[in-house]
């Protein structure tokens, strides 16, 4: 079962060119410097209730024991931080999900 870290944010309607740009140079670092990481997945909210973009990002891991294997640099805290900088105020969230139903999931 892969362990997942996801996080969610939402930026304002003006900034979301800087935050794509932001998502970009994000997946640049995890896949130069992070190959504890299986995978990553980022969403865009196209369409919602509010005036702003939600994003989610998701990167799986093979373990919980991975997860905390990989390290925390100061070059993450940089390639995080204009996500960090654009995200509204009180959006953004991390948490670590699990997969107990992969078994359901499907690609056509």
């Amino acid at each position: 079962m892969s362990v997942f870290y996801v996080a969610q944010w939402s930026v304002a309607e003006p900034d979301h060119a800087a935050c794509e740009e932001a998502v970009v140079r994000l997946a640049e670092h995890v896949r130069s410097a992070h190959p504890g990481i299986r995978t990553v997945r980022t969403l865009r909210q196209a369409w919602g209730p509010l005036p702003r973009r939600a994003y989610i990002w998701v990167e799986e891991f093979e373990s919980l024991s991975a997860m905390d294997a990989e390290p925390e640099t100061p070059e993450c805290n940089a390639a995080w931080q204009p996500i960090h900088d654009l995200s509204l105020a009180a959006t953004f969230t991390g948490s670590v999900w699990t997969d107990p139903q992969r078994a359901v999931w499907f690609e056509n």
